[in-house]
């Protein structure tokens, strides 16, 4: 075989032109598969910055939207509101302590200022009154 080579010099040099050119080729096929995948990757890398983006400015957006609707109103506060009949029926008890829990004692709580009830006496107004 290698007589045949040594007599068809063009032949052989054609042979190994060729095997290069097979070889050439498969590295640039591999070559362009991966510039392929790094622009595909690029261009998911892109489409993923492009939703953060939009993520984030419709975060920012629901957040001023939040703290605009938690922004507290000027109302006036609630006062104590007591009817005069509870006024004057707990004048007409003259100073006595009704027993807890009873109408008389009801009477005297709601004629009482909130600001001055104890966890206690709300707690007993709540159970006994309402």
């Amino acid at each position: 075989m290698i007589q045949f080579f040594r007599e068809q010099k063009l032949l052989a040099a054609l042979l190994l032109l060729s095997i290069l050119v097979i070889i050439a080729g498969v590295i640039m096929i591999q070559l362009t598969e991966n510039n392929a995948q790094s622009s595909e990757v690029a261009a998911q890398e892109q489409e993923a910055q492009a939703v953060v983006e939009t993520m984030t400015a419709i975060a920012n957006i629901a957040k001023q939207e939040l703290q605009d609707s938690q922004t507290p109103a000027a109302q006036p506060a609630v006062g104590d509101n007591i009817p005069q009949s509870s006024i004057d029926h707990v004048d007409s008890l003259n100073g006595v302590v009704p027993d807890v829990g009873s109408n008389d004692w009801c009477e005297v709580m709601m004629v009482k200022k909130s600001n001055e009830w104890t966890k206690e006496e709300e707690a007993l107004f709540a159970q006994h009154c309402i």
